[in-house]
């Protein structure tokens, strides 16, 4: 045995030194290092919750981007579609655009009725009956011009007949068509 534990005292001194260390490591460890762990855990726990979140954040924010985007594509769209299928029925514009075209072509434009309106659902048809004379490449002219335009119409019920005038004298390359222009109104 060493010498120094021989003495009762210093083995005292030494065991309640060594007691003493331990109670104060576990006070430190109880009271101090205990609770600043747990608060640094449930931080860096928060910190990942917090990455989470933004990671779906910006996820969202890129979608966003991706709908706005589209939105603008799809509001493009419907302005050429309201074009195409006005809700209103814009008789003015109507009458502009077939008095251009068949001055465009040469063609006499004798008469446009407006009929009435068929509800068909989601839009009416609105016809209206139409004579114009002309030749025939012409009056083929015409409506496929009518046809690629900016607004939907559809040609029904054409008749041919001869006509009386003719510019060049001969009777032949003139002809009277009657037929329904046929408009469409949105109700959207």
């Amino acid at each position: 045995m060493p010498p120094f534990l021989k003495n009762r005292d210093t083995v005292t001194a030494i065991v309640s030194s060594l007691l003493l260390t331990i109670a104060a490591l576990y006070l430190y460890t109880a009271y101090v290092y205990g609770p600043v762990h747990r608060e640094i855990a449930a931080d860096q726990k928060g910190v990942v919750d917090l990455r989470q979140k933004l990671d779906v954040a910006k996820a969202r924010a890129q979608q966003l981007t991706k709908m706005q985007q589209e939105m603008a594509s799809l509001q493009v769209d419907v302005a050429q579609l309201e074009k195409q299928l006005p809700k209103e029925r814009e008789l003015p514009a109507l009458i502009r655009v077939l008095i251009h075209r068949a001055e465009s072509y040469g063609m006499i434009l004798s008469n446009l009725a407006p009929g009435n309106p068929v509800p068909k659902g989601l839009y009416s048809e609105i016809p209206y009956n139409v004579s114009v004379t002309a030749s025939f490449h012409t009056l083929g002219h015409f409506l496929t011009s009518l046809g690629k335009g900016d607004r939907l119409f559809a040609a029904r019920n054409l008749a041919l007949s001869p006509s009386n005038l003719s510019k060049s004298g001969d009777y032949s390359k003139s002809i009277n068509a009657t037929f329904q222009l046929i408009t469409f109104k949105y109700h959207g």
